[in-house]
C-alpha cells in the first residue's frame, strides 16, 4: 500500500524504439519504409493498405545482403501526405504497425544492429500530452510519467480570454467539427474565437458559419501588427 504524498518510482520494462531515416524495405513485394524499429516490432510507411492480422514477410534491405523476417500487421491507418506545391491528398500513405515473429538469429541480428546504430538513427521516447486540473494529481502524472522515460507535456485549464484556431478549411469544411464543438462546450462558449484562413478557402458555406457563430476572421497572410489588434479587439469587444 502506497501511503497518500508517497512519491513512487517505477521501473518500466520496454523496448527502445528508434528512429530511422530511409531505411527502405518491403512487404512481401510492397514497397515500404521503415520508420522506427524495435526488438519487438516495427512502424513502416506504404503507399497501400495490408489487412489487420495478416502475416507476411518483411524484407529490410540492407548491405551487404537484405534480411528477412516474418511479421504480423496489428495497425493500418491512413496518414495524409503533403505533395509538392502545397497539394494534399487524403489517405496517400499508410502508418503500418507489426510484430516480429519468431525472427532468425541473422534477422534478430539485423534488428539488433539497427537499434544500436548512431549514424541516421535517434533514440524516441512516447511523448504523452496530460490534460487536467492545476493539482497534486496532475503533478503526479507528470513526475510518473516522465520518470518511466515518457515525454510529457502537461496542460491545466486557465482562463482564457480568446481562441486562435488556424486550421485548413477544405471542401468539405471538415474544420466546422472542432469550431461546433467549441461552441458546445460551456467552458469555451462564450469565448471570442479567431479563425484564421485563406481567402480561396472561404467558400458562401464557411462565411455563413463564421457570420451566424459570431467568429472573427483573418486572413492569411498578416502582419504581426493585424494579430495582436484582432486580438486586441477581441478581447476587448468579447464575442
Amino acid at each position: 500500500m502506497v501511503k497518500r504524498g508517497s512519491r513512487v518510482k517505477l521501473h518500466v520494462s520496454r523496448p527502445a524504439r528508434i528512429v530511422l531515416q530511409d531505411v527502405r524495405a518491403r512487404l512481401n513485394t510492397l514497397e515500404c519504409i521503415l520508420a522506427n524499429v524495435s526488438t519487438t516490432g516495427a512502424m513502416l510507411r506504404t503507399r497501400a493498405a495490408v489487412a489487420i492480422d495478416r502475416e507476411i514477410p518483411l524484407i529490410i534491405e540492407l548491405a551487404p545482403k537484405p534480411a528477412t523476417v516474418q511479421v504480423r500487421v496489428v495497425r493500418c491507418e491512413p496518414t495524409d501526405v503533403e505533395l509538392p506545391g502545397a497539394i494534399w491528398r487524403r489517405q496517400q500513405e499508410y502508418e503500418l504497425g507489426v510484430v516480429f515473429l519468431n525472427p532468425s538469429e541473422e534477422a534478430l541480428g539485423v534488428i539488433q544492429q539497427l537499434t544500436k546504430t548512431v549514424s541516421g538513427v535517434e533514440k524516441s521516447s512516447p511523448r504523452v500530452l496530460v490534460l487536467g486540473e492545476q493539482d497534486e494529481v496532475s503533478s503526479l502524472i507528470d513526475v510518473t510519467l516522465t520518470e518511466a522515460e515518457y515525454i510529457t507535456r502537461l496542460l491545466t485549464h486557465p482562463r482564457y480570454k480568446a481562441i486562435v484556431v488556424n486550421l485548413r478549411i477544405d471542401p468539405e469544411f471538415s474544420a466546422r467539427s472542432i469550431l461546433d464543438a467549441l461552441r458546445a462546450d460551456p467552458a469555451t462558449a462564450e469565448l471570442p474565437v479567431i479563425v484564421c484562413a485563406r481567402q480561396a478557402w472561404l467558400q458562401p458555406v464557411v462565411r455563413n458559419y463564421v457570420s451566424q457563430q459570431r467568429l472573427r476572421l483573418l486572413l492569411v497572410p498578416f502582419t504581426p501588427e493585424e494579430l495582436v489588434l484582432t486580438l486586441d479587439r477581441a478581447i476587448l469587444e468579447g464575442r
